[in-house]
């Protein structure tokens, strides 16, 4: 017996109730309940629906949906950075390498400007906190503008926490590093390579991101995404 979509929306807004605020998640598990609850139906069409909702759902696992939710979240993580990092590579192919080599020669450029090398290491630091600023800024935006949330385009727990690390761990490259290192060219130039490597994987992260939003717009026409 297929289910009303009154029926369909019950189930939905239960699962919601429950805690899982992001729609793809519960889009999923709505459609594993309304498989159950259509065979119950064809068994006994005068069951109490509400109740069976229940009854799946404490039959679903032994920890609820939290199992599910933290299983769906490493998985969506997982692959949101191998698809950056295989985006991040294309970087290092022609013509691609041309940006890189072209960033850094500029970076380079301007770095010699600088007597003092530790503050324009510190002003690189700068530039990725601003980055991480703009990371925050999109999150708060998705939140207020969306209807719905979408686990695969949470950026808060796939990407803002790990780039927020990476900026700290430069940052504290700078704090350690002796005024004599900042005369050495070769310390200057590795540390100014893994700040290009930064912004190419703030880049490419950023890149998968939008690729996500458009397979979730095909996905879900309807919903403002």
């Amino acid at each position: 017996m297929e289910l009303s979509k009154e029926q369909l929306l019950q189930i939905d807004n239960y699962i919601f109730v429950c805690g899982v605020k992001y729609h793809d998640v519960r889009a999923e598990i709505v459609d594993h309940f309304a498989n159950i609850l259509e065979q119950k139906l064809d068994e006994n069409p005068d069951l109490n629906f509400k109740k069976e909702i229940e009854n799946s759902h404490r039959n679903f696992s032994d920890r609820g949906f939290s199992k599910l939710l933290e299983e769906k979240t490493k998985s969506v993580t997982k692959m949101f950075y191998k698809q950056s990092l295989k985006h991040l590579i294309t970087f290092f192919k022609i013509p691609k390498i041309i940006i890189i080599g072209g960033l850094f020669f500029a970076l380079f450029q301007v770095m010699n400007l600088f007597e003092d090398k530790k503050t324009f290491f510190y002003i690189l630091t700068g530039l990725g906190f601003v980055l991480m600023l703009l990371i925050f800024i999109k999150i708060s935006m998705n939140k207020k503008l969306r209807k719905e949330l979408f686990l695969k385009l949470d950026m808060n727990a796939a990407f803002l926490p790990t780039f927020s690390f990476m900026v700290i761990c430069f940052n504290s490259i700078t704090n350690f590093r002796s005024s004599e290192r900042f005369l050495n060219v070769n310390y200057n130039s590795v540390q100014l390579t893994i700040f290009v490597l930064l912004v190419l994987f703030y880049w490419s992260a950023n890149y998968v991101y939008y690729q996500n939003k458009k397979l979730v717009k095909e996905q879900y026409p309807n919903i403002l995404v």
